[in-house]
């Protein structure tokens, strides 16, 4: 389970220089600051979303210091629910997701 919605979605606050939510859900020790780094990043995230303007060609986008950040998809319900179900389980796979988040993303990915 690599949960390629949020990983998108930290990648994008990473772009934008705002590491602490994928800072937050990789220090974590326990399920609840996850649970919330997820929630809050959901929050402006879809702020964002709502307020970006749109490419027609690549979608929504940002303009920070001059450059275009295009927004990945909002991460679905049942991706969040999986994820939020396997962290209760292990720990380990939120570390996981904060630093796929923090990869350069392999060829056809978000960037």
């Amino acid at each position: 389970m690599d949960f390629p919605e949020i990983v998108n979605m930290l990648r994008f606050f990473i772009r934008t220089g705002n590491f602490g939510y994928v800072d937050r859900i990789g220090n974590a020790l326990t399920y609840e600051p996850v649970e919330m780094a997820i929630l809050e990043a959901l929050r402006a995230f879809r702020s964002i979303h709502e307020s970006a303007k749109t490419d027609e060609n690549y979608g929504k986008y940002i303009e920070k210091d001059g450059k275009k950040i295009y927004l990945p998809r909002i991460p679905s319900e049942e991706e969040i629910r999986t994820f939020l179900n396997a962290v209760r389980k292990d720990m380990s796979v939120a570390k996981r997701v904060a630093t796929l988040a923090l990869a350069f993303p392999s060829k056809g990915g978000e960037e």
